[in-house]
């Protein structure tokens, strides 16, 4: 949709998903907790507690993003998530400290300890440090308290309690290295990789197969091979498998026409993104993603096509649009929230002014009118609105280069003015 909107879309998705992963996550741990302490009918009371925010967070990351939940998900890539290690930990935890109660601490212990050495390096190889480390926290907070109500719940550990104080402090020393190092990567412009394998380091130690990102330009490619310039200004070369995955990324991906993702597309300076592991010390490409521009208007075959189009004029005295304010409806008035609202202002010589309910004044847009057909486009074709004039009411489609394509519905405000349409 418009850019605020589909901020905010995101924004609402990426919460739901969050609360998705992080109420499984802990239904999962109450619920191997309630099974082995008090019995098949605490664990079902436990699953469908625990399945009213799992189902909040399905909900709201739908409400946010349409389909969100049907796209294609890389299960390798869920594992290699920030809080991810933590809800391995607790799946392998919590039944030994039941079986076990006799070293129910120690389990808990050594669990605790792995947390943040296995954890916190992920959080290097984000795009983004800070949300890494947010999710990363949440889940170790939910890890912690799991393990000790598990551990309270068969033997209670009296002074030996004292012994998560190790655990409790060692986080938090991580993830404090782990920032100052990303910080010190960032002003020498050290590249990501760099970065992981340092806070390891100094944390502890690297795991296995750990996953690296970059981005950079193509310099040369070859069948198995391929020259990226990173964006820190090195050049380095990634080896292409049979495993390594192929995608679009970018504003432009949606409206990709031709041969699939694949090496095809690595040519000389194409933008491209990484993902890869160091193994017998060559990087090896697991996931490559080809970043596509959107070229806008000026390859939109619907917006060429209305500024080329000398359609009839409409009849004499009928009221053009130039002059006249808008309020238009995206969505059914049915739907949760209600529909979406834009007020467009058609200026003169084809300008384009809108604004959403609540927002920022955009002046980025542009309109055509063809008799009694009106095309309307935002942000560069970003998003168009297409309907049919009659009287003072509009009505047709609303589509965006996401794919999404919803019913429009304009109402001239009547305080606005009109002047007869040119012929």
């Amino acid at each position: 949709m418009r850019p605020v909107t589909t901020l905010l879309g995101r924004a609402v998705s990426a919460a739901g998903a969050t609360l998705v992963v992080l109420a499984l996550a802990l239904t999962l741990i109450l619920c191997g907790a309630a099974l082995f302490q008090d019995g098949p009918v605490a664990f079902v009371f436990v699953l469908i507690f625990g399945s009213v925010p799992i189902a909040l967070g399905v909900g709201m990351a739908h409400l946010g993003t349409r389909g969100y939940w049907s796209r294609s998900i890389d299960v390798r890539g869920i594992w290699r998530m920030p809080g991810a290690a933590g809800v391995a930990i607790a799946l392998v935890s919590l039944p030994s400290i039941f079986l076990f109660p006799d070293v129910s601490i120690l389990i808990a212990f050594v669990a605790l300890c792995l947390y943040p050495i296995l954890d916190v390096p992920r959080i290097l190889a984000r795009p983004s440090w800070w949300r890494g480390a947010i999710v990363s926290a949440l889940v170790w907070l939910a890890v912690f308290a799991g393990l000790g109500g598990a551990v309270d719940s068969v033997r209670h550990p009296g002074d030996d309690s004292m012994i998560f104080l190790v655990p409790f402090m060692m986080y938090p020393l991580v993830l404090g290295i782990s920032g100052l190092v990303r910080l010190e990567g960032r002003v020498r412009g050290r590249p990501s990789a760099s970065s992981v394998r340092m806070a390891a380091i100094l944390g502890a130690f690297s795991p296995p197969n750990t996953v690296y990102t970059e981005n950079g330009d193509v310099v040369t490619a070859a069948p198995g091979q391929v020259s990226v310039r990173l964006t820190g200004g090195d050049a380095k070369s990634f080896r292409l498998g049979p495993e390594t995955k192929f995608d679009f990324r970018g504003p432009g991906s949606p409206l990709v026409k031709g041969p699939a993702a694949g090496p095809a597309w690595l040519t000389v300076g194409q933008r491209v993104g990484l993902e890869y592991v160091i193994r017998h010390r060559e990087a090896q490409a697991q996931y490559v993603t080809i970043w596509i521009e959107r070229k806008g208007c000026k390859d939109d075959a619907k917006w060429a096509a209305a500024v080329s189009r000398t359609g009839p004029a409409p009849p004499p005295g009928t009221p053009g649009l130039s002059g006249t304010t808008w309020d238009g409806e995206i969505g059914s008035p049915d739907a949760p929230g209600g529909p979406a609202r834009t007020t467009f202002e058609f200026l003169a010589g084809n300008g384009l002014a809108w604004r959403s309910r609540g927002g920022t004044r955009y002046t980025d847009g542009g309109w055509r009118q063809d008799g009694a057909l009106v095309l309307v486009e935002v942000n560069d074709c970003y998003a168009e609105y297409e309907g049919r004039k009659e009287a003072d009411e509009i009505k047709g489609e609303f589509s965006n280069i996401e794919g999404a394509h919803e019913i429009w519905t304009a109402h001239r405000n009547q305080d606005s003015v009109s002047v007869t349409a040119p012929r």
